[in-house]
């Protein structure tokens, strides 16, 4: 039992910190994001009574009195953050001040449109540098080795933005092939998926190669051959080994860009998702659901690199949980 708790002591540790700067994140971005909006111009009350009704340019005190009352507004600053934490934390995250849904069933409806198109995206973006990046190892100085590192320096120069509209006049305005924008359909997902995993094709294509040549020119690849064994065997079960630890990082690092990413095609093509809502959102100054996806998108970020970090260190026999196990094990049988 004593030897099972001293090998299972590094996973508990690593996992415990990683849970703990999940906390930390949470704490510090909510303190954050809610500071800035309490402290921004305008009156919140007001605010709320217009998202509520519209069609009324002005309010009589005794409603605004009681929108200062349901909300805590007339309290101090520390009291109204840390009274919207504890409902936070039991997973009552507010009520939109526009249609007085619920913040959770507004951010469900929309996370599906965004899940699609960030898993597709990553999806095209990276078969499509893997299948770059493995030509350009096995062909150096080919035409598509040439082709590869010019796409990712381009790539890497060109904003999503950018490319969206590129692609928006090419197909959709000048061949009249896809819709521009809108949400519902396969065709409508093309454009947008193609901007966001062109973006990833790029940054992958220039990292994926540079770690797959730095493996291939390592000595124990030489060995390997020397020994008779096969550049197809070597590349599959060697060289694409050695190089999953450092291009977990840069995925982990493309999938938090991606959610940033996709804020920004959601409102080029006119889709709906969760960028849409936050943008939305932001103009109608809709506070809690603006919380909400703030805190979201910080802990979808650390959640996403903690993850690889552990992954990293359970690949890693150098500093990895099987490395910590082996030595315990052999220092517990010295001392019995």
């Amino acid at each position: 039992m004593k030897l099972r708790q001293q090998r299972n002591a590094p996973m508990l540790y690593a996992v415990g910190s990683r849970l703990l700067a999940l906390l930390s994140v949470l704490f510090g971005v909510s303190l954050i994001s809610f500071a800035m909006i309490h402290f921004s111009p305008g009156d919140k009350a007001q605010a709320i009574a217009k998202a509520r009704y519209p069609e009324s340019q002005t309010f009589p005190t005794d409603i605004l009195n009681a929108i200062r009352a349901e909300f805590h507004l007339n309290d101090p600053f520390l009291v109204q953050y840390f009274h919207w934490l504890k409902n936070f934390l039991q997973g009552d995250f507010g009520r939109s001040f526009s249609s007085g849904a619920t913040v959770w069933e507004i951010f469900v409806g929309n996370i599906d449109e965004t899940a699609v198109l960030t898993v597709s995206a990553l999806l095209f973006g990276l078969v499509l540098a893997f299948l770059l990046a493995t030509v350009s190892v096995w062909r150096p100085g080919s035409f598509i080795d040439r082709f590869a590192v010019a796409l990712a320096s381009i790539g890497a120069a060109m904003p999503s933005y950018w490319l969206g509209l590129l692609l928006i006049m090419f197909f959709a305005a000048h061949l009249n092939w896809l819709p521009a924008y809108g949400t519902g359909s396969l065709s409508h997902l093309i454009l947008p998926m193609l901007t966001l995993g062109l973006w990833v094709t790029a940054s992958q294509t220039r990292l994926l190669r540079a770690f797959f040549l730095e493996t291939k020119s390592a000595p124990f690849v030489e060995t390997l051959r020397l020994r008779g064994v096969s550049e197809t065997e070597i590349y599959w079960r060697h060289i694409l080994r050695h190089s999953a630890i450092p291009a977990l990082t840069m995925i982990a690092l493309d999938v938090a860009s991606l959610l940033e990413g996709a804020v920004i095609v959601e409102i080029i093509f006119a889709r709906g998702g969760v960028g849409s809502l936050l943008a939305g959102s932001v103009l109608s100054r809709d506070y809690p659901i603006i919380l909400f996806l703030v805190v979201f998108f910080a802990l979808t970020y650390v959640a996403i690199n903690s993850l690889v970090e552990l992954l990293q260190d359970l690949l890693d026999p150098r500093k990895g949980w099987s490395s910590s196990i082996t030595r315990t094990s052999v220092n517990t049988e010295q001392t019995s």
